[in-house]
């Protein structure tokens, strides 16, 4: 504000800064009644104080400091998920109050589902899509900082094999030999028979390596042939009859 300047017409006067950073503009001489304005540089630094030399009377001017830079932490700083995504736990951003931040995926895979951009603290949302192929790791990038995302790969597909693929009984029938069945661990599966005549025992469902067992009744016709169906696998059953 430019500062005003009383005297009797005919007396002369000058004005001057005493620092650098405050710079007179206009009015640096006059004479009787005048103003004087001035500028004052941005400041760097700390609240700084100095003054302007006016007519002979001192003009002191204060300036507050520079802002603080903004400065920003997430918390965590990563996360694993499962091969199947969803949504991640949310990331904490801290910053002070005025600092402005965003959010962004360097990934088509991972999503910011909320705090996109922020001001001060904030929490960023995310959710990852499902992996169906190798691991992978992307990244987020949140208030300038790098938030690491890895996904388990997909689970391989699911393979069973029986041992023995069959086997004969007489016409009394009995317990048959505990079909083993091998899979890999989660995989499941069941056993089922396509005949009244045979029957499951022990071993209906079941996830990983297991055996089934089963029971063949007396057999009062004909030779016959059927099957259990086990983990998908086809495990043939034939048996001797009282008819020729």
């Amino acid at each position: 504000t430019p500062v005003a300047v009383a005297a009797a017409a005919g007396c002369t006067w000058t004005a001057a800064s005493g620092v650098p950073w405050i710079t007179v503009t206009s009015g640096a001489t006059g004479s009787g009644n005048g103003t004087v304005g001035f500028s004052v540089a941005a400041n760097p630094g700390a609240a700084r104080t100095g003054t302007l030399t006016i007519a002979g009377r001192t003009f002191t001017v204060t300036q507050t400091a520079a802002p603080a830079a903004c400065t920003y932490t997430i918390t965590p700083a990563g996360q694993s998920l499962a091969a199947g995504g969803g949504a991640g736990t949310p990331v904490a951003v801290a910053a002070a109050a005025g600092c402005t931040w965003t959010a962004a995926s360097g990934v088509p895979w991972i999503t910011v589902t909320s705090g996109a951009t922020g001001s001060g603290n904030g929490t960023v949302g995310f959710s990852v899509a499902a992996n169906t192929g190798a691991a992978r790791t992307g990244t987020l990038t949140i208030a300038g900082r790098t938030f690491t995302v890895t996904q388990a790969a997909a689970p391989a597909a699911c393979t069973y094999t029986i041992t023995p693929a069959g086997q004969s009984f007489e016409v009394v029938g009995g317990a048959g030999t505990p079909v083993a069945v091998a899979a890999a661990a989660g995989c499941t599966w069941a056993a089922t028979s396509g005949v009244p005549w045979i029957t499951v025992t022990s071993g209906a469902t079941g996830s990983g390596n297991g055996n089934v067992g089963f029971r063949v009744a007396f057999n009062i016709g004909p030779a016959r042939t059927a099957a259990l169906t086990i983990a998908g696998r086809t495990f043939t059953v034939t048996q001797s009859g009282l008819i020729p």
